[in-house]
């Protein structure tokens, strides 16, 4: 898929308009009057895709957190 160019006048002239119909008052309004518009602007700046990279340093045996979560149930049913 081909990445959109905005050049900066373009931008200019979006941020010109933007103020002119009343800045962050005109989004409220749409957001009010025309919430599924409203919400498509949201999707439009919300990115949909996180880059990230995770690096773990704690292991987590499950088998063995298993059987230690059933003992200690075992117990507590035992001291009831």
């Amino acid at each position: 898929m081909a990445k959109r160019l905005i050049t900066p006048e373009i931008k200019d002239g979006i941020i010109e308009a933007f103020d002119q119909v009343g800045g962050v008052d005109y989004l409220i309004e749409i957001a009010r009057r025309d919430p599924p518009t409203f919400c498509r602007l949201l999707a439009a700046i919300i990115p949909s895709e996180i880059k990230a990279s995770v690096t773990a340093t704690h292991r987590l045996d499950l088998g063995k957190a298993m059987m230690e979560a059933e003992q200690r149930v075992a117990m507590l049913e035992h001291n009831q």
